[in-house]
């Protein structure tokens, strides 16, 4: 009779079994890592860091000035940041016409800011002082008491009242047209528009308004109704070049409504 004698070692499918739980082990200690290591770096880091500020879109604005605006301090952790806060402490700043704030991960906060530009630039009186005041596309007097190098070639918008102006104060509405026509032609046709000196608003007694208009090279103003472009101007210039050939000391031209009438000085 013989015996059948089985030694010790693992059948095939048992090894495998074994190295299929031996690999898993590895991979959820390998994820566990993975997790950690993400959990520090989405979590501790951000927690810790301090704000790390970039501005985009300023330019007569300073870091440290935006950054006092949106009342950082310099202690602010970049998780605990609220960028909607800092939003509104700077939108409320008339110097700006929109404001954008944003968190990029790790630590950085990204302000993108528009600032206004000047369209017009016109006088107010505070405390007995007449100072100038510079006005945007939405009539918003944004700068006061200071004239920027954007606005030392644009001319004078007169008319309007500014008592005691302060920042952030709107012009009438109606005027909004107006400003329009003059930022088009700062942009399409600026040498047209430096042919003036000053732009007065002139109200009509049952509402709306027209133009009193002072040309550079010319002693006279020139009425005309409240369309302001280049059509404008240019039959304006033809007016005043055949003015000009007259024996007369002309005060005023009246343009309105496709006529030409003058008054001369004196009369």
């Amino acid at each position: 009779m013989h015996e059948a004698v089985y030694g010790g070692s693992l059948t095939g499918n048992e090894a495998v079994d074994g190295k299929s739980l031996l690999l898993k082990v590895l991979a959820g200690v390998l994820m566990a890592f993975l997790a950690l290591e993400m959990a520090f770096y989405l979590v501790v880091v951000p927690s810790g860091a301090d704000v790390r500020v970039e501005v985009r879109g300023a330019r007569s604005v300073g870091m440290d000035e935006l950054c006092a605006l949106a009342g950082i301090t310099g202690t602010e952790k970049w998780l605990r940041f609220n960028t909607a806060q800092a939003a509104s402490k700077l939108a409320a700043c008339p110097l700006f016409e929109s404001v954008t704030v944003q968190k990029r991960f790790p630590d950085k906060v990204l302000f993108t800011v528009v600032e206004r530009v000047p369209v017009a630039l016109t006088y107010g009186t505070r405390d007995g002082r007449t100072v100038p005041v510079e006005i945007d596309r939405n009539g918003v007097a944004f700068r006061i008491g200071a004239v920027s190098e954007e606005s030392s070639n644009l001319p004078l918008l007169t008319g309007p009242r500014f008592d005691n102006p302060v920042a952030g104060q709107r012009l009438n509405p109606a005027l909004k047209p107006l400003l329009a026509q003059i930022e088009a032609l700062e942009q399409d046709r600026p040498v047209l528009l430096s042919s003036l000196s000053e732009i007065k608003v002139v109200e009509k007694p049952y509402g709306g308004y027209d133009l009193m208009l002072y040309p550079v090279h010319a002693p006279v103003r020139v009425l005309t109704d409240k369309a302001l472009n280049e059509d404008a101007i240019q039959y304006m210039m033809l007016v005043l070049d055949v003015i000009g050939d007259l024996s007369l000391d002309i005060d005023e031209i009246d343009i309105r409504a496709g006529t030409v009438a003058y008054k001369v000085k004196g009369a």
